[in-house]
């Protein structure tokens, strides 16, 4: 998991470590696990050799439930003071990153992962601000297949109860602007006004996410906010 633009770190990325207990039927195999937590340190050792990252969870290391405030709550808080910020979950199938990441699971009602949580966080902030000053959110969600980015979100807009239908397989072109930003040409940018409203797009996230990918290849779904 990296956790970029933390407010007032002298790093621009910041690496945490989450790591899975063993489910049932692993500990059934006599499955047992290969990495040990260095105590009081950021650090895990695998055989000889030992890696420091930023934090280390799980396994003895800081408990699981603080990921969110540790890693996530600063980067919400900095997108009210102008920055970007990008939360990303990286590791092999069934390492945990759809549950961390709250990808699982309807979104509806559910604060069990990172998104559900930035969700509640971020339109808390805004109730607070709304007297004084004006937001828009939209949102995207986007996934790397194969090396090239398809826009995963997309409305049949010939009702006025719009219902989400998977879009044509178009990969998006990637361009730079101007002033050096990066932006996917043509992705489908949808205004959301609630946390009831983010919720429905997280579970129509959800479900295309663990759709059969085709012929076989892993896919990389990607949630992009826009403030």
């Amino acid at each position: 998991m990296e956790c970029s633009k933390v407010k007032k770190s002298s790093q621009n990325v910041r690496v945490a470590v989450n790591i899975r207990p063993l489910l049932t039927p692993e500990l059934l195999l006599g499955c047992t696990d290969c990495i040990t937590v260095v105590p009081g340190e950021p650090q895990v050792q695998i055989g000889s050799h030992a890696f420091t990252f930023d934090y280390v969870y799980g396994n003895m290391g800081s408990p699981s439930t603080t990921i969110y405030d540790d890693c996530v709550a600063p980067l919400v808080e900095a997108l009210f003071h102008g920055n970007n910020a990008t939360v990303l979950a990286y590791g092999q199938k069934g390492s945990g990153k759809n549950y961390m990441m709250g990808t699982n699971n309807s979104g509806e009602g559910s604060n069990s992962g990172v998104i559900p949580k930035a969700m509640e966080s971020i339109f808390k902030r805004i109730d607070s601000l709304k007297e004084s000053k004006e937001f828009l959110i939209r949102v995207s969600f986007v996934e790397i297949l194969n090396e090239e980015v398809f826009d995963l979100l997309g409305m049949d807009s010939s009702s006025s109860n719009a219902k989400p239908v998977v879009p044509a397989r178009e990969p998006l072109k990637i361009r730079e602007t101007k002033k050096g930003d990066i932006t996917l040409d043509g992705v489908t940018e949808e205004e959301v006004k609630t946390k009831k409203d983010m919720a429905s797009y997280l579970s129509l996230l959800c479900f295309l996410a663990h759709q059969n990918p085709s012929q076989g290849l892993r896919r990389n779904p990607i949630w992009i906010r826009r403030k």
